[in-house]
């Protein structure tokens, strides 16, 4: 047993560091590389058909999180990026897809750093004002364990029905919003989504006129068009899975 706990104990003490640049941070952090375990635990989200991209998203927030050397507010837009980067430099560059093999090395030179006004916007319209930010993996990982503890009940025979997608897409749209104040009819109110239940959120998310709503789905699509530029090699757009896939080889 001693030799057990020693080998646990030598195995902790390995150091595999990696710096990689993180976009909304706009500077090179410092990463431990990738365990087995970790690799174990992505394939492992993928048997959760129902809830498998929820359940990779959790995985990826936590892996992040964990292996930088920093304490810093990653946003959901470094997400695709550090999870590509980290399995490159500790685990694989290349990228088997279907009958391709991909050299992903060049995502680990595309240092682009996330445009201020990326980060948030605020929307304006009919006595309502919205303001929209890129969520933190926190605030992801937050909104996502309430968002599969609520479905989970209706999950049958692991296919969600119809609804609870619209549920999801909801879901996504108010992990974006950070505040909202409304004056209408001299009754001025403000409220911080923070501080509201999911069911609150919802609620409040729905009787939003539907052009801010568009408005917020807007901004999120710009959000994942410039992810897409760290995927650029040359002039090629590189198409992956960011998935369990993408961790294995």
């Amino acid at each position: 047993m001693d030799k057990f706990n020693d080998a646990l104990i030598s195995l902790d003490s390995i150091k595999r560091e990696f710096e990689i640049f993180v976009p909304s941070a706009n500077k090179k952090v410092k990463f431990k590389g990738l365990t087995t375990k970790q690799q174990k635990d992505a394939v492992k989200s993928a048997l959760d058909k129902s809830f498998a991209g929820i359940s990779f998203a959790l995985f990826a927030n936590d892996v992040i999180r964990e292996n930088s050397t920093e304490n810093i507010s990653f946003l959901v837009s470094d997400r695709s990026y550090l999870i590509t980067a980290l399995r490159v430099v500790s685990l694989n560059k290349i990228y088997k897809k279907e009958n391709e093999e991909i050299d992903l090395s060049f995502i680990t030179n595309n240092n682009f750093s996330l445009p201020d006004d990326l980060k948030s916007t605020e929307i304006v319209e009919e006595g309502v004002k919205v303001l929209i930010k890129i969520p933190t993996l926190i605030k992801d990982s937050q909104f996502n364990t309430e968002t599969r503890k609520k479905l989970l009940p209706l999950a049958d025979n692991d296919d969600l029905p119809k609804e609870a997608v619209g549920e999801v897409f909801i879901h996504e749209l108010a992990k974006y919003i950070d505040t909202i104040s409304i004056d209408i009819n001299s009754k001025p109110v403000e409220i911080t989504f923070n501080e509201l239940t999911i069911n609150q959120k919802v609620q409040v998310l729905e009787k939003l006129p539907v052009t801010i709503n568009n408005k917020i789905i807007e901004f999120i699509n710009k959000v994942k068009a410039f992810e897409k530029t760290y995927f650029v090699n040359g002039d090629k757009q590189i198409e992956i899975d960011i998935d369990p896939t993408l961790f294995t080889v």
